[in-house]
């Protein structure tokens, strides 16, 4: 199967995630996506992420409720994967892209999903020279952006899709101003799939 691995905090996972596989499922031949939330994100050293635990939970909910958010979709098959979760200390892509030819039977080149402003830092990642030979990088490209890449031996593949990066921020810092029995507000609380704003809410996960 024409495989795509997600990575990321996840912290939450809201809408604009599953809206960017949706981007991508229509726009291209993969089919099954890895989601792979990182133990620490290399790009953000100080970040303080919610436990992995519940962001792998909160992973599993979201793709559960894809199918209610795009019925009209091809048929996806989504696997949420801990090996970064588990890996200890520093954690590649490298090493998680050969983790995953390991572990599932993957159709071709296993797709890359990354911002088009990670370009820039592209040759700096661990064994770069390696794991170009080894994926497709998806590049997401926000509106009206243009980066140029010129490393002409890699396979990239861009996408326009608005940056959904900032609504996990939204999130974190509303919910950090409630108290511990206050109820989101549901313009904040919409930007999550409705189990995973429920998971939020039981476990009361970002207050302070």
């Amino acid at each position: 199967m024409e495989t795509a691995m997600v990575g990321g905090s996840f912290d939450p996972i809201h809408r604009g995630h599953l809206h960017l596989i949706h981007t991508v499922a229509l726009r291209s031949p993969y089919r099954r996506f890895i989601l792979v939330p990182v133990s620490q994100n290399h790009f953000k050293p100080d970040a303080d992420p919610a436990p992995g635990s519940d962001r792998l939970a909160m992973a599993n909910l979201a793709v559960e409720a894809y199918p209610e958010i795009y019925p009209n979709d091809p048929k996806l098959e989504f696997v949420v994967d801990d090996c970064e979760l588990r890996r200890k200390g520093p954690s590649y892509t490298y090493d998680t892209v050969k983790e995953l030819y390991l572990k599932y039977s993957i159709k071709g080149r296993l797709g890359l999903l990354l911002g088009d402003d990670l370009l820039g830092q592209l040759k700096q990642w661990h064994r770069y020279d390696e794991l170009k030979e080894l994926v497709r990088f998806i590049v997401i490209r926000r509106e009206g952006t243009v980066v140029e890449f010129d490393d002409f031996a890699a396979d990239l593949f861009y996408l326009d899709n608005p940056t959904v990066d900032e609504s996990s921020t939204i999130i974190r810092a509303a919910l950090k101003k409630l108290g511990t029995d206050e109820l989101l507000d549901p313009a904040v609380e919409n930007l999550m799939t409705a189990n995973v704003a429920s998971y939020v809410q039981t476990h009361r996960l970002y207050r302070a």
